[in-house]
């Protein structure tokens, strides 16, 4: 349905390093390197998304760098949320020199909570 949806045929490369990371899910050493253009913002993470996500499991986190969350968020959105699968995403932006107040915390602990209420 992903690959149908977006128009796209997963290469075998992508879906061999899909495939890998899911298989080593509960490994925490488990990791794999790519190349620019290898599809990883727009085939495997979404891949990888769908697959692992689950109202039964944690919360599923991407970390991005601040100068690619942009287009992986809309990348994301366009892949799971504007779709027929229907996926919710969380932007939760954070930065070291952001200070942690009592407030701030509960904030990002209601958004998390209902994200998995939700099924995001």
């Amino acid at each position: 349905m992903f690959e149908v949806e977006q128009q796209l045929q997963i290469r075998g490369n992508q879906y061999t390093v899909a495939k890998h990371l899911m298989d080593n899910e509960g490994d925490k050493g488990a990791i794999t390197q790519l190349n620019m253009g290898e599809g990883k913002t727009r085939v495997i993470l979404p891949m990888l998304a769908l697959r692992l996500s689950s109202p039964t499991k944690p919360l599923l986190r991407m970390h991005f760098l601040s100068q690619l969350i942009s287009e992986a968020t809309d990348v994301l959105h366009t892949c799971l949320t504007a779709s027929l699968l229907n996926k919710r995403l969380l932007l939760l932006p954070f930065h070291r020199d952001i200070s942690l107040t009592i407030p701030r915390v509960r904030l990002m602990h209601q958004g998390l909570a209902l994200c998995r209420a939700v099924g995001g």
